[in-house]
């Protein structure tokens, strides 16, 4: 090396009194290496001497008199670059310093570093651990990201290639079916992308294989080795312990026809996009409760290839309804199911086989059942008939089933491009590749909607060199994750070990899952959990990536603002207005269900919402006044407008707004560009089903009948707005989760879905206490209030689903899919201090004063939605010539629209808790459609 590291020695030593102390401050890593020249410290600002200490094998540390005796830098103040600055934002303020010319990078990357800082009596005042993250990517990333990882196919054999470029040693194990190694290669670096390779003939297909690494980990502060998985894996063994070498398009992995296999719904054009009505669900949830699906089938990918089931007959009559896209919670391989079935207890399984897996149950209260005949599932029946708020014993016990059954949501990556074990099958090798495809293909052919997953980059499950669902941070430590600017600690704000997005190499192995996912599983659309947590920059171009695969791919998340702007533009809501990437709309949400996701006991109840008698049918300890409910009716007008900054409405004050100057929760509620850029929904996995919130909220004199309706009600906005339908699986058969708030990891017992129509599921027993004990006294205040819904209850909701559905796909018009369409065309009536509390009204004209004509057959449509116990006159319409739509004049006294009167003078009175359409027939030449108010009126 140019520059040699200097052995310390005289009067170089650094010492401190204090050794103690020194060793606290260097338990902190606040100095960082942010690209080849500059290291950033705040604390170092100012000292007489800075010097980089760097050691190979072992931690730095003080000797026994407090000097530290390992080669260092001498570091000299700098003036940090414009290109780094923007590169780092949190940090551009700090104190900068250069390294001297000719340093031995690569030397340094691989061992301690620790940044020590001495006055001018060359005591020690400061010392600290060093983040590298920004000088790996200026050393390497311009190479490394020109490169393919994993193990690839070529004309030789298959290549193998990891990205470590601070290892010491990184070699290649290979295992056969036994998992017994049978080989190892010393894996050869590149020292300008950072990368170690070892090239293998085509024999290797199919093997399993791992990475031995010697690596410094700066947690341990030690060179760590182990083995581990390939973070680029596309198979891998039961419970992911090894990778497996596959050929994904090798056509023994692909079901018949599949090259052939094409998304039934359009993603082209902006009104394509607004189309989309989305169904999220979860794999198990799909079929687990389903005995009318091959008992080896439910709970697995399979299951959506049953075409004679309950299941498939249910999703595909939502299918030709109108529903467009089912979206997939995580189907990427997780870390929190075990695999080995023999060590699985789930609710058909005998009760003494949980006991044998699981020790808790043993020494439980619940221990007397392990020597019986029973089920988990009757234990718990038996349990649900003595549940109550004094005793709640059915949480107990699910809590202690958690623990060891098929059950979770799945927000805890492994590996991020390889099909979950658990919903295989045989979760061993390739056949989760072949049957999560025959699973897109039966969605898209059979069902005829297109496939959307839900993906989770932000964080992984775990980080560290010690866990064994840790990967990422074993082999690059300190560069995938998000640590803490001044403690270096891996941050977990998401819920886990938050991952570093902005970091080049993590970005690029995202952007090549995705691809792997567009390219080989066909999956149409992704949804990013916490998409807020990445950089705006950083999605754009994944989307960018997968575009080159599938032009019409869309891309949509989580825009709940995250934090982390101080580090980059985030991919939040506000930010991604004008890009037509999508967000999750929180206003008009919160505006039906009422309250919030985090309100708790009194607070759920008192805060009601438009969908379940806010203003118009109190509960006992409601307080809304008129003016607060007014201002929740202009969010769901807001919401039906797509969300856009710029719309023009007129406020519940009577005052001209545009959208962004409407207010919610102290921020501006209008935030998208275009309508394509906001998902509206009033249900999802998240939170209380919609069944749940509204027997929280809905006043005792509501009976079942109205409830129903009420769910209907909540649902329209969102089935008959612009933006674009997302709704949770289940909520066209009032789905319950027994009041759960989070059931992320409840089981098969509280997110059961059936589809007999026998029941919803509600009161099935107290959720669990963790997250809502605080709500037990509610609960048991309101769970009785009515009987629980049977056949008749869910068969009326099923109907009113259908017509919603229906409806959202009755005319283009409703679905505009730009800003500019919907500014020119769409208006809302009933609005201002003097409105019908709960009736919204919302005009789409296509009248001759517009240029294109988006629907021949109409001049206008004009949607109508009575949120309110009683009958009411739609003031303010005063159009003549309208009629009740066709569908829903077809369903006669089914329909939600039963009861409405449209008299000869235009005059149209709307029963209570209903929902309608009127069209303005074009009849002959265009009229002049409906009026639309503008800024300037």
């Amino acid at each position: 090396m140019a520059q040699s590291l200097t052995q310390v020695s005289g009067e170089h030593v650094f010492c401190s009194t204090e050794t103690s102390g020194l060793e606290s401050r260097v338990s902190q890593a606040s100095a960082h290496w942010v690209d080849k020249q500059t290291l950033l410290w705040s604390e170092g600002a100012g000292k007489a001497t800075v010097r980089l200490y760097y050691n190979r094998d072992n931690r730095i540390e003080a000797n026994n008199q407090g000097c530290l005796t390992d080669q260092y830098l001498t570091l000299t103040p700098a003036t940090l670059s414009q290109t780094t600055a923007e590169k780092f934002p949190h940090l551009a303020k700090w104190a900068a310093f250069r390294l001297p010319e000719g340093t031995d990078i690569d030397l340094l990357l691989t061992g301690d570093l620790v940044a020590l800082a001495a006055n001018e009596q060359g005591t020690i005042v400061s010392a600290t651990q060093v983040q590298t993250a920004g000088v790996l990517d200026d050393r390497f990333a311009d190479v490394a990201e020109t490169l393919e990882y994993g193990a690839k196919l070529n004309g030789k054999g298959v290549l193998f290639r990891l990205w470590a470029p601070t290892a010491q040693e990184v070699a290649l194990i290979i295992y056969n079916q036994d998992k017994q190694e049978i080989a190892r290669h010393v894996m050869e670096r590149d020292g300008r992308s950072g990368s170690w390779s070892w090239q293998g003939n085509a024999a290797l297909v199919g093997v399993y294989y791992r990475y031995a690494l010697a690596v410094f980990h700066p947690y341990s502060r030690h060179v760590e080795r182990y083995e581990v998985t390939d973070p680029y894996s596309h198979s891998l063994s039961t419970n992911s312990a090894y990778s497996q070498v596959i050929n994904l398009d090798d056509q023994a992995l692909k079901p018949q026809n599949w090259d052939n296999l094409l998304a039934p719904h359009p993603q082209n054009t902006p009104s394509d996009i607004a189309r989309m009505t989305i169904y999220e669900a979860h794999i198990r949830d799909l079929s687990a409760a389903d005995s009318t699906i091959p008992e080896a089938w439910r709970g697995k990918y399979l299951a959506l290839t049953a075409n004679n089931s309950d299941m498939f007959r249910h999703l595909k009559t939502l299918s030709q309804a109108g529903m467009t896209h089912m979206e997939l919670l995580p189907v990427f391989d997780i870390a929190s199911v075990n695999e080995f079935r023999h060590q699985v207890a789930d609710l058909e399984n005998p009760f003494s086989r949980l006991c044998q897996i699981n020790p808790m149950v043993k020494n439980s209260r619940f221990a007397g059942y392990c020597h019986s005949s029973l089920t988990v599932r009757q234990v718990l029946q038996q349990l649900q008939r003595e549940d109550s708020i004094y005793n709640p014993q059915l949480q107990e016990l699910n809590a202690m089933i958690a623990g060891t059954d098929s059950y979770n949501w799945g927000y805890d990556p492994f590996h991020y491009t390889v099909p979950e074990g658990s919903y295989a099958t045989d979760p061993e090798g390739s056949s989760r590749i072949k049957e999560f495809r025959a699973m897109i293909q039966a969605i898209k052919q059979q069902l005829g909607m297109n496939v959307i997953m839900d993906v989770v980059y932000n964080h992984a499950d775990a980080a560290g060199p010690t866990s064994r669902t840790s990967v990422l941070d074993k082999i690059v430590p300190w560069y995938y994750h998000r640590l803490d600017e001044i403690t270096g600690q891996v941050e977990n704000h998401t819920c886990c070990s938050d991952t570093a997005p902005e970091h080049r190499m993590f970005a690029k192995l995202m952007e090549d899952s995705l691809v792997t996912w567009v390219k080989d599983y066909k999956i149409d659309a992704f949804r990013f959990d916490l998409m807020g947590y990445h950089p705006k920059a950083q999605i754009l171009s994944a989307l960018a990536k997968v575009r080159e695969i599938n032009p019409s791919v869309y891309f949509f998340g989580e825009g709940w603002n995250s934090g982390q702007d101080d580090r980059f533009e985030s991919a939040s809501q506000v930010n991604l207005s004008g890009t037509g990437i999508g967000t999750f709309s929180d206003r008009l949400r919160d505006a039906v269900r009422g309250g919030g996701p985090f309100d708790f006991a009194n607070n759920i109840r008192i805060n009601q919402g438009i969908g379940n008698g806010a203003g118009t049918l109190p509960n006992e300890i409601a307080r809304l006044n008129a003016d607060e409910v007014r201002d929740l009716l202009d969010l769901v007008r807001l919401g039906m407008a797509g969300n856009l900054a710029d719309f023009v409405m007129v406020n519940k004050d009577g005052e001209i707004k545009t959208g962004q100057e409407i207010g919610y929760k102290g921020v501006a509620a209008g935030y998208a560009a275009n309508p394509t850029e906001v998902l509206n929904y009033v249900s999802k996995h998240d939170n209380q089903t919609l069944w749940d919130i509204i027997s929280y909220k809905a006043a005792s004199q509501a009976d079942l009948g109205v409830r129903v309706r009420m769910q209907a009600i909540s649902l329209a906005p969102v089935f008959l707005g612009q933006g674009l339908a997302f709704d949770q699986q289940g909520s066209e058969l009032l789905r319950s989760k027994s009041f759960t708030r989070d059931s992320y990891n409840a089981g098969d017992w509280f997110n059961r879905v059936s589809y007999d129509y026998r029941d919803n599921n509600y009161d099935v027993g107290l959720p669990e206490y963790g997250n809502d004990g605080v709500n037990y006294s509610l609960i048991n205040r309101v769970k009785n209030q009515v009987k629980k819904p049977g056949r008749d209850e869910l068969s009326q909701m099923m109907v009113f689903y259908q017509e919603l559905l229906q409806l959202r796909q009755l005319s283009p018009l409703m679905s505009l899919g730009d800003g500019a369409a919907v500014k020119q065309r769409v208006n809302f009536v009933n609005v201002g201090p003097r409105q019908q509390i709960g009736l919204l009204v919302m005009t789409i004209d296509d009248g001759n004063t517009i240029f294109e004509d988006r629907d021949g057959r109409f001049d206008g449509l004009v949607v109508i939605i009575n949120a309110a116990p009683w009958s009411t006159p739609v003031n303010g319409l005063n159009v003549q010539g309208l009629k009740l739509n066709d569908i829903q004049r077809e369903l006669g006294q089914s329909s939600l629209a039963a009861g409405i009167r449209i008299m000869e003078n235009g005059e149209v009175i709307m029963p209570a808790w209903s929902a309608a359409i009127l069209v303005l027939p074009q009849e002959g030449m265009r009229g002049r459609g409906l009026p639309v108010r503008h800024r300037h009126q």
